[in-house]
């Protein structure tokens, strides 16, 4: 990885940093925060010091006294012509202290970095037949299912077929929402010495899941209907694994149409490169009432694995998601899963059984208030930041926008003043897309127009 991709990587850890003291001080016991709280590892090469003085906007030597003090302290360590690294925690952080608090939302008035959607009514509403369930059907029992809840499982795989990809049983895993899906494989499958194809820009999710597993990853860039097809062709021949989203992109909100799908899927047949198709956004369509179709199929289902959710759908808390697979990868994920948590909540999964019969109603609620939001959005921006740009997205929750300018900057500048941003290098493999930022659609008018008003403020309308 490049210095700089450091460098913008710390810059998104530190948020706001500065203080009234001397500007080397509120930035060595920035960056002591995240090493004592695990954000930079032990063993983790830190950036030059003139590159992150370039990302903050800083002088060289405020880094390097930063950096001095904390190879002082015990935190950094200085490997003579190979580079700084992280030499480990000298103190805990307190809870409730420090700039780290505001990752849970302690300092942000208006979180603009996550698409996650208000929750339905619907999940209240099955939740006294989930209890009814509980005390008839599984009180008696441990309460533990590494694969997931049997019923559950079956119930899943009666929908992948008949979305027109047959599927028994075993051949899907129940998991805590999407993301732990796209952790499990990759540390299954993308580990050292492996190398994992992705869309770039990505999700950003899973960017951290596959670089977190220790293989390569490596981004190809994606066209107005998707990764670029003949780029991938050049790449995929030595790739382990490609990851992609077809259905719905996320964070672009494009669907990639048949033939490029029939045409993707054949291109890995001939490599014999194994495809994770992530579905998790597919029922987020803007312009349809069945969720939007996938590699299900076209690709060899053997070299096939589809992640899918109720979270995006439903709600964030409710933390179902799964994998739908060949049966001996899906043993080798339950198996990996099992240790970590023995099995998802019970309660989750029932409740998610006597959901899925209404997912064709929720689709019609989430539909009908995604595209009355993005109208609200489009006029705030086109308003308030005229000169911003974006493209009408198929569905999805945000708006992957062009603001003109370094977004990684103004995300900093617009953190200090309380709004949480998402800078596109977050979603890219290599650092890049460094003037898009990804817009939720469905925050208030009034809240987003407060938000849009304080950005034109620092700069926000970039140049005509």
């Amino acid at each position: 990885m490049r210095t700089d991709e450091d460098a913008e990587r710390v810059v998104r850890l530190l948020g706001v940093w500065r203080g009234e003291a001397s500007v080397s001080v509120p930035l060595r016991d920035a960056l002591a925060e995240l090493i004592d709280g695990s954000y930079l590892p032990a063993g983790w090469r830190m950036p030059g010091q003139r590159a992150l003085a370039a990302a903050l906007g800083v002088a060289r030597g405020t880094v390097a006294r930063a950096y001095a003090e904390l190879m002082a302290s015990g935190r950094l360590a200085a490997a003579r012509g190979s580079g700084t690294y992280v030499r480990g925690a000298v103190g805990l952080v307190r809870p409730d202290e420090g700039r780290l608090t505001s990752f849970g939302g302690g300092q942000v008035v208006v979180d603009l970095s996550s698409g996650a959607l208000p929750g339905s009514e619907l999940v209240a509403e099955v939740m006294p037949e989930v209890g009814r369930q509980l005390r008839r059907h599984h009180l008696g029992g441990t309460g533990y299912h590494p694969a997931g809840l049997p019923e559950l499982r079956a119930a899943l795989a009666a929908r992948v077929t008949a979305q027109g990809l047959p599927t028994r049983a075993d051949q899907v895993l129940v998991t805590a929402g999407s993301q732990q899906a796209v952790w499990l494989i990759a540390t299954a499958l993308a580990g050292p010495g492996t190398v994992t194809l992705v869309e770039d820009p990505s999700y950003r999710g899973a960017l951290e899941a596959f670089v977190g597993a220790g293989g390569r990853v490596r981004g190809v860039p994606c066209t107005p209907t998707g990764v670029n097809l003949n780029l991938l062709e050049a790449a995929v021949a030595d790739a382990d694994l490609l990851y992609v989203q077809t259905a719905l992109h996320n964070p672009t909100g494009a669907h990639m149409p048949e033939p490029q799908r029939r045409a993707l899927a054949g291109l890995a047949a001939r490599h014999g490169t194994f495809v994770v198709d992530d579905q998790s956004q597919a029922e987020l369509g803007w312009f349809r009432s069945d969720p939007l179709p996938g590699l299900e199929r076209m690709a060899d289902p053997e070299r096939l694995l589809i992640v899918g959710t109720l979270s995006k759908l439903f709600w964030g808390g409710l933390r179902v998601g799964w994998v739908r697979g060949p049966r001996e990868v899906v043993g080798r994920l339950a198996a990996l899963r099992g240790g970590i948590d023995l099995g998802g909540p019970v309660a989750d999964q029932l409740a998610a059984l006597l959901l899925l019969p209404r997912a064709d109603r929720q689709r019609v609620l989430r539909r009908e208030f995604l595209a009355q939001q993005f109208a609200v959005t489009e006029e705030v921006l086109r308003t308030v930041l005229p000169h911003w740009r974006w493209s009408t997205p198929v569905g999805g929750s945000g708006l992957w926008t062009d603001t003109g300018q370094d977004a990684v900057a103004l995300a900093q500048h617009a953190l200090a003043r309380g709004i949480r941003l998402t800078a596109g290098p977050a979603f890219s493999p290599h650092g890049g897309h460094r003037t898009f930022v990804r817009l939720p659609v469905w925050h208030p008018q009034s809240r987003l127009a407060a938000a849009a008003e304080l950005l034109a403020g620092l700069g926000g309308t970039g140049s005509p």
